[in-house]
C-alpha cells in the first residue's frame, strides 16, 4: 500500500524516502494541494513494474498471442526438446555462444 506524503514533507524527508523506497519498504506517493502529482518508488519496484508492462503489451499483439497459444500447443503434445537438443540442432556450442 503507497504511502500518501505531500510535496512538502516530501522534500524534508526525501532522503529518508529514498532510502525507504530504495530498500523495498515502501513506495510513496507526493501530492500537492492534496492531489497526486508523482510517485517515489526503489529501483527494483520500478523494473518489476516495466517487465509487467511490457508482456502485457505483447499479450495484446494478436501474433503474440498466436505464437504463445501455438507453444502452448505443442507442449500439450509433447513436440519439445532438451536444451541440449536445442542448442544441437541450431548448431549452437560454447563456442559460438560466447561470440
Amino acid at each position: 500500500m503507497p504511502k500518501v506524503i505531500s510535496a512538502t514533507d516530501a522534500a524534508n524527508k526525501f532522503g529518508g524516502l529514498v532510502e525507504e523506497a530504495a530498500q523495498g519498504r515502501s513506495l510513496f506517493v507526493i501530492t500537492r494541494m492534496g492531489k497526486a502529482q508523482a510517485v517515489v518508488l526503489g529501483v527494483e519496484r520500478y523494473r518489476e513494474i516495466m517487465e509487467e508492462l511490457e508482456i502485457t503489451q505483447e499479450e495484446k499483439d494478436s501474433k503474440v498471442r498466436a505464437a504463445l497459444k501455438e507453444a502452448r500447443k505443442d507442449v500439450e503434445l509433447g513436440r519439445v526438446m532438451s536444451e541440449e537438443e536445442f542448442d544441437k540442432e541450431f548448431g549452437f556450442n560454447e563456442e559460438t555462444l560466447k561470440e
